[in-house]
């Protein structure tokens, strides 16, 4: 039987054409009508791909520029972010070379929290249920 629709020749990996013949038997279909049913449920997806490739064809200048600017602006972060990185490093080596002053050193006294404490007193007074639901009353 004729169809006005256009036709397409496509050469698959025989494992792909087992399956689809495989899955057109079991639903009593051709392979063409399965196929066809598969790239008609992509369809729509595809043509936001096209779309959006098309796109990016149409403006490959204006892409550049704006990635240029964001790869721009990246490196100006890195650069100001080790920069002050390689200023504290190099306080810390004049620190170390010049030896420093014994107030300068770190203790080495180690500290846990809540050594040494005691624990908080009781408070004076105590907040119980009872005596905030009676004066609501």
């Amino acid at each position: 039987m004729p169809t006005i629709k256009p036709r397409v020749q496509v050469t698959l990996e025989p494992e792909v054409h087992e399956v689809i013949e495989r899955f057109a038997a079991l639903q009593g279909r051709t392979r063409g009508a399965v196929i066809a049913e598969l790239l008609g449920e992509i369809a729509p997806a595809l043509g936001r791909t096209v779309a959006l490739l098309e796109a990016a064809h149409e403006a490959p200048n204006q892409v550049k520029t704006g990635l240029r600017a964001v790869a721009e602006g990246l490196h100006q972060e890195l650069v100001n972010a080790s920069g002050e990185a390689n200023r504290q490093f190099q306080l810390l080596m004049e620190k170390i070379e010049a030896g420093g002053d014994s107030d300068d050193r770190a203790d080495p006294h180690l500290v846990t929290r809540g050594s040494g404490t005691q624990p908080p007193a009781p408070s004076k007074h105590p907040k119980s249920s009872s005596s905030r639901s009676k004066s609501r009353d």
